[in-house]
């Protein structure tokens, strides 16, 4: 399809319409106004219009920079799950006092520096600790007194013999 407007090779001008009276004036770069009785005339070849500007890609939403993680409050939470993982050797004791140390040092590290992230990890390695702690000191004394109570019936027989 060519353009009514652009001279074709045998070096002919585009028949222009004359402007109708009291028709706006053209501009360069847009199709010429229509005539005021274009219902009444047959239609020539369609008007070509020039393509619509093209906007600018959108750009993506950027994420909020995440906050550094308190150290302690990681090893919190590591010695609080090291303490229930492994609750059937020795380490449940000793990874959960670590658990529960680290874990209040680490809020109050948080709590001194707002910029400082990882609140949640200190507290989930508190529990952690604490219920830890709560199970070893429950088996100790229940140990104790499964001993005192049933040991002292049973000892001086067994070593009597």
């Amino acid at each position: 399809m060519s353009d009514p407007r652009i001279s074709g090779s045998s070096g002919e001008q585009p028949p222009a319409f004359p402007p109708a009276p009291g028709s706006a004036p053209a501009y360069p770069g847009f199709p010429p106004a229509p005539p005021a009785n274009a219902a009444t005339q047959p239609s020539s070849a369609p008007q070509q219009y020039s393509a619509p500007q093209q906007y600018a890609a959108p750009q993506p939403y950027g994420a909020a920079p995440a906050r550094p993680s308190s150290g302690l409050a990681i090893t919190s939470l590591v010695c609080g799950i090291a303490g229930v993982v492994l609750f059937w050797a020795i380490v449940p004791m000793l990874a959960s006092i670590a658990a529960v140390i680290t874990g209040h040092m680490a809020l109050g590290q948080i709590r001194r520096t707002p910029g400082l992230g990882g609140r949640g990890m200190a507290i989930a390695g508190l529990i952690l600790g604490y219920v830890m702690i709560g199970v070893l000191v429950f088996t100790i004394v229940s140990t104790i007194i499964g001993l005192v109570v049933f040991g002292a019936f049973t000892l001086p027989f067994v070593f009597a013999s």
